[in-house]
C-alpha cells in the first residue's frame, strides 16, 4: 500500500520563494498525470528520494532537473516555470 503524501508546510498557504513554488507545481502536475515520484526517476541521478525532496522543497532544482522533469511532467522547461512564477505571484497578492 503507498504512503501517504507529506504536505509541504507552508506559511498562510502560498509560497515564500521559488522553491517552495517549483515544490508545488511538481507535486500538482505529477499527480494531475496520475504518475509516482519514480515515474519522474532517471537512470542516473533522479532517484525517488530526489524526486521527494524536490516536492517537499529539500532540494533546490539546477537546470538538468529543471528540464528533466518538465519533459517527465510532458510540459516545455518555460512552461514550468511559468507555473512557479503563478505560484510565486499568489504570495504578492494582496488577501483582502
Amino acid at each position: 500500500m503507498p504512503r501517504p503524501l507529506r504536505e509541504l508546510q507552508l506559511p498562510y498557504g502560498v509560497p515564500s520563494d521559488p522553491v517552495e513554488a517549483f515544490a508545488l507545481v511538481v507535486r500538482e502536475r505529477r499527480l494531475e498525470l496520475g504518475l509516482t515520484q519514480s515515474d519522474l526517476e532517471d537512470d542516473a541521478s533522479f532517484d525517488r528520494s530526489y524526486v521527494s525532496k524536490l516536492e517537499l522543497a529539500k532540494r533546490t532544482p539546477d537546470l538538468l532537473a529543471i528540464f528533466h522533469i518538465a519533459g517527465k511532467l510532458k510540459l516545455e522547461p518555460n512552461e514550468l516555470l511559468k507555473r512557479v512564477e503563478g505560484k510565486l505571484a499568489m504570495k504578492r497578492k494582496p488577501l483582502t
